[in-house]
């Protein structure tokens, strides 16, 4: 499995695609806290928000690294779908949370409020947790549940944008209502736990749908 998580990662740098979503999610953050973004959990709310969608277009970044034809040769050469599904979702994963201990840190090194090791471990917390949201909507609807990226990018983009407007009906309402409001909510610690199942389930459907 790691010998397939390496291959995939390098076909994924060897792309280069991942440098769009790369270059928006920094780019945004450098606004964020170009000046003074607020109390550490509140200024954490703003980074959490941006990490969903980004994390989510990684994840089909890294799902559809390879074209069709590659893919089957990888299926055949690594034993089956369900090891090439699961060894993407871990670079996903990875890569995503990697985005997310930078976003944690990026606020504690520019913003003026100084940070308690509490509120960063929080802020780290909520940011891994919207980072497997976001992974887990990019995986769920990539290759091989969807094969035309354009569908895959058009379902994508519209479970992110209609994420929003529905606040604490969601997981990631949840996490950016408990930021939002300066407190540590339990909220986190459940969508964390929808988050993990939403990766999983993921990798479920890719594995039904071959």
């Amino acid at each position: 499995m790691i010998a397939l998580m390496r291959y995939l990662a390098a076909d994924v740098f060897r792309g280069q695609r991942f440098l769009a979503p790369l270059l928006v999610f920094l780019g945004v953050m450098g606004m964020l806290f170009s000046s003074d973004a607020g109390q550490p959990l509140e200024a954490y709310s703003g980074s959490a928000a941006l990490l969903y969608p980004v994390t989510a277009w990684l994840a089909v970044v890294v799902a559809t690294s390879e074209d069709a034809v590659r893919r089957e040769i990888t299926v055949v050469s690594a034993g089956g779908w369900p090891r090439v599904l699961t060894a993407a979702a871990l670079v996903a994963v990875s890569a995503s949370l990697v985005l997310a201990l930078l976003a944690a840190v990026w606020p504690v090194v520019t913003n003026p409020h100084p940070y308690t090791a509490g509120e960063f471990f929080v802020g780290l917390g909520a940011h891994t947790v919207c980072a497997l949201l976001g992974s887990g909507v990019g995986l769920m609807f990539s290759r091989p549940v969807f094969d035309s990226i354009g569908r895959t990018v058009l379902a994508v983009f519209a479970v992110v944008v209609l994420t929003y407007p529905l606040g604490r009906a969601t997981p990631l309402g949840w996490v950016l209502d408990a930021l939002g409001h300066n407190r540590i909510s339990l909220s986190v610690l459940w969508a964390g736990v929808f988050g993990v199942a939403l990766v999983s389930a993921a990798v479920a459907v890719g594995v039904r749908r071959t």
